[in-house]
């Protein structure tokens, strides 16, 4: 999960067709959200892989059925994945400046794609349980995960090895590499980031 600004303003047609689920709605949450999943970060190869969720579902929340603010992109299998209750407590809150979801969480990826996630305070009741929902979420996405991994380890030590060369050409062209595989806009970014040899690099190829 990464923080996410919600600056788009509401789209007309969810007042006017009473709809949370149409064409409009599907492109401006998607640019909301990065193109990707607010809880998994797996990026949406095409607009038909991605959800509506309810961040407060709809039998808990009836009276948010169409509010905005409760409108959240997710990928079809963690939406089948996701609990329709939510927990004593709750759930981080990624649209939530009070929720910092970058560090409330501890990120971990293994060289075999197992994420694993963890609430930094275990006093945290919300983040424990969104670090117990990533957990289970994630369990099918190793493939994924583990070749996301293998690509950034790989960049990293082309990006110091044309570093150690001097050769400037070489480093700036495996710095914008970089920075696109760890971008907010790509898969699994916190994950990535939190690889050890990824912590290492320069402040500024992160956005």
């Amino acid at each position: 999960m990464i923080n996410v600004i919600r600056d788009q303003p509401a789209p007309a047609s969810l007042s006017s067709q009473k709809s949370y689920r149409n064409s409009e709605i599907i492109d401006v949450l998607n640019r909301v959200f990065n193109g990707k999943c607010y809880l998994t970060e797996k990026v949406f190869d095409s607009p038909n892989e991605m959800e509506v969720d309810h961040f407060a579902t709809q039998t808990e929340r009836p009276d948010l059925v169409y509010e905005w603010s409760n409108l959240y992109a997710i990928d079809q299998k963690a939406n089948k994945k996701k609990p329709k209750t939510s927990p004593p407590g709750g759930y981080l809150d990624p649209c939530n400046q009070g929720d910092d979801v970058e560090q409330e969480i501890v990120y971990v990826v293994e060289f075999g794609g197992n994420a694993l996630f963890k609430a930094r305070d275990a006093s945290n009741q919300k983040a424990v349980n969104t670090a117990k929902l990533l957990n289970h979420l994630h369990s099918d996405l190793k493939p994924a995960v583990k070749d996301k991994h293998h690509e950034i380890v790989n960049a990293i030590a082309e990006w110091y090895h044309s570093r150690k060369l001097g050769d400037q050409r070489d480093e700036f062209e495996k710095e914008l590499l970089l920075k696109k595989l760890l971008s907010r806009n790509s898969h699994f970014t916190m994950l990535m980031r939190s690889i050890r040899a990824a912590q290492s690099l320069p402040a500024d190829f992160f956005d």
